[in-house]
């Protein structure tokens, strides 16, 4: 990974006057190297290991893109080359048209199994842009359902039944995801109880990565972090009763800190 400083130490002394010292993101420069720890370091870490895995991967972030991209395309694809042929917008026969149709909305029908599976293993917000993207495909699949019948039929193309199924399967998966969503998600800000429970995971996410790094690697990071608290201390940055408290907070929890600061 490639940030802008290779130490919190380095990125305290480069600190602007007019910024916030945050211990949040101080920590997170610490242990940039181990984004599987920075992941569970509330927002600041897991915003610097969003930057570094970006920095690092180069086109990494375009290829994690293709799948919502396919979300959306796929579909209005099926549609779009099925819908010519009873309005007459294009020449392309029901024998090609159908088949085309049917290839996208399979693609459409993983792309919702495999959003369905992120959805249940991940935090279940009930997000905007998913509930836009189950009922979006379920209008998109029952619209295609009936022209894909009547484009057919005007045809005589007699293979449309096949290719009906993947049609069928992806509008049911976005129904299924859509119920999902009103049902067991809840909104992203969450309550006292919830996060209260979220703290606890990413407690014990955050022990077990920091559990993978060597011990002569830990103690340099927890001597990188406590001199970056000391220099923010000499300058003035930091009061020194809470610079004291910092040194003595367990590795990879400044951020709750900065939390509490701001209460």
């Amino acid at each position: 990974m490639s940030l802008r400083h290779e130490t919190a130490a380095a990125w305290a002394d480069d600190l602007s006057a007019a910024a916030e010292p945050r211990l949040g993101i101080l920590e997170a420069y610490a242990l940039q190297r181990h984004p599987a720890a920075l992941e569970h370091m509330g927002e600041d870490g897991a915003g610097l290991a969003r930057v570094a895995a970006a920095k690092g991967s180069g086109m990494a972030g375009l290829w994690l893109m293709l799948p919502a991209l396919l979300a959306l395309i796929a579909p209005l694809i099926g549609l779009a080359a099925i819908l010519g042929d009873p309005l007459g917008f294009h020449r392309m026969d029901a024998s090609t048209s159908v088949p085309i149709a049917g290839v996208c909305f399979a693609i459409a029908a993983v792309v919702q199994a495999v959003a369905i599976v992120w959805w249940l293993r991940s935090r279940r917000e009930r997000q905007g842009t998913l509930l836009l993207l189950a009922f979006g495909t379920a209008v998109l699949g029952a619209t295609t359902w009936w022209v894909m019948g009547t484009a057919s039929s005007l045809q005589g193309f007699g293979g449309a039944a096949t290719w009906r199924v993947p049609v069928l399967v992806a509008g049911a998966l976005a129904v299924v995801f859509g119920i999902l969503l009103l049902a067991l998600g809840h909104a992203p800000s969450d309550d006292a109880e919830r996060d209260a429970a979220l703290r606890a995971h990413d407690g014990d996410a955050l022990r077990a990565a920091l559990a993978r790094i060597p011990d002569a690697e830990l103690q340099q990071i927890r001597a990188d972090r406590d001199a970056a608290i000391e220099l923010l201390a000499e300058r003035g940055r930091l009061p020194r009763p809470i610079a004291d408290r910092a040194r003595h907070v367990e590795l990879g929890t400044l951020h709750r800190l900065d939390q509490e600061l701001q209460r």
